[in-house]
């Protein structure tokens, strides 16, 4: 779960690099943005190509999922998405249920 907005960079960028690498070990990882982290989904959210090439991996392998509240609560419509990104909305029950089928869960 990726709490941290685009401020914080670098631990945003460890949580993706994280998820790729397990995606790798043949690992299935979701990857849900929740809290200040949803900014992290805008269009030109990062400056670097780097964080945002770790993102769209990611997302064209496993996609991504947000915190629905947490758009709202951001300010982050849909609207202002990186549209090529592949995102699935979640409301606080659907994010219950995926977290119920996690092995162990991480924050940053």
């Amino acid at each position: 779960m990726i709490r941290e907005g685009p401020r914080k960079i670098f631990r945003v960028m460890e949580a993706l690099r994280l998820s790729v690498a397990m995606l790798g070990l043949g690992e299935e990882p979701f990857v849900v943005f929740a809290d200040d982290g949803v900014k992290c989904l805008r269009r030109g959210a990062f400056d670097g190509p780097r964080i945002s090439e770790f993102l769209q991996a990611f997302s064209d392998l496993a996609g991504l999922r947000a915190l629905s509240d947490s758009l709202e609560e951001f300010g982050v419509g849909e609207d202002k998405l990186n549209p090529d990104l592949d995102v699935e909305f979640l409301n606080l029950d659907e994010l219950t249920d995926l977290v119920s089928q996690c092995k162990a869960v991480t924050t940053f």
